[in-house]
């Protein structure tokens, strides 16, 4: 979506800095005119060699990215220090002071576009695959922006390389009390809130996504939090026909995400 590919939202920003790291995720962001520019620096481990490694050097000599080269050793102690305990696969970016983003921002951009806002909801997910899946899903299915718990979930190298670039795509929204912020969406700006819970009453199939929605996901151990699945509308469920009882967090969105794209007919 255009939204993406601007600059011109106001966001707050964090001055922790964040790193992406693994071969995929580094040329993801090369490749992207707009995430090249919220890169401060590439680091390579010296010595790393394959054609992703070419390609990446490649893009940046020809965009002019900060990059550098250090000795074996050193990167291990920033991948150390820095990764935490995630391959890099010999190459990591830092990348300039996160931007965070608040409703009023994402929304105000969106009332010159046609389909009506898609926000995707983080209720409880820590672990970081599951983190980054969700992004990427949430970023491929033209969602608008995730939301994400101002403590706790946080934009690790690992969730960066999960997400396979998409955490540099598309803008994230940071919440204090998400049935607050729930709340605020339905009241303020007209969404509907939509829970995804294995006893939902309703398939995620019979559901309306005409108008503004905010899907939320809870964590695969505990699910929603109870005040969350008060909150919600509606909590929608996903029909399985196999002896398999349940997907995965970030499956489960994915799916989810898509069917909104298909009802709203989303190329």
């Amino acid at each position: 979506m255009e939204l993406k590919k601007k600059h011109s939202l106001h966001a707050r920003r964090d001055v922790i800095p964040n790193y992406v790291v693994g071969r995929r995720a580094v040329l993801e962001l090369l490749h992207d005119e707009a995430g090249r520019e919220k890169i401060e620096k590439l680091y390579l481990a010296h010595g790393s060699q394959g054609p992703a490694i070419a390609e990446i050097l490649h893009l940046v000599r020809t965009n002019k990215v900060p990059h550098g080269e250090i000795d074996r050793r050193k990167f291990q102690d920033l991948e150390s220090r820095e990764a935490g305990g995630v391959d890099t696969q010999g190459v990591m970016i830092l990348l300039k002071a996160q931007d965070y983003f608040e409703i009023e921002d994402i929304l105000s951009e969106k009332r010159t576009k046609t389909t009506p806002p898609l926000f995707i909801a983080l209720d409880g997910i820590e672990d970081p695959h599951n983190m980054g899946a969700i992004i990427r899903s949430a970023e491929a299915g033209g969602a608008d922006a995730v939301l994400m718990p101002k403590r706790g979930a946080v934009l690790t190298p690992a969730v960066y390389k999960a997400s396979a670039g998409a955490a540099t795509h598309i803008p994230i929204i940071k919440y204090g009390n998400l049935a607050e912020t729930l709340a605020r969406l339905q009241k303020e700006f007209g969404f509907t809130c939509y829970g995804l819970a294995g006893e939902g009453e309703k398939t995620i199939y019979q559901a309306s996504y005409s108008g503004p929605v905010c899907l939320v996901a809870g964590s695969e151990d505990k699910g929603l939090h109870q005040l969350t699945r008060k909150r919600c509308d509606e909590l929608l469920t996903i029909p399985l026909h196999g002896k398999t009882e349940s997907l995965n967090a970030s499956v489960a969105t994915a799916v989810a995400i898509f069917e909104v794209a298909r009802q709203r007919n989303i190329p």
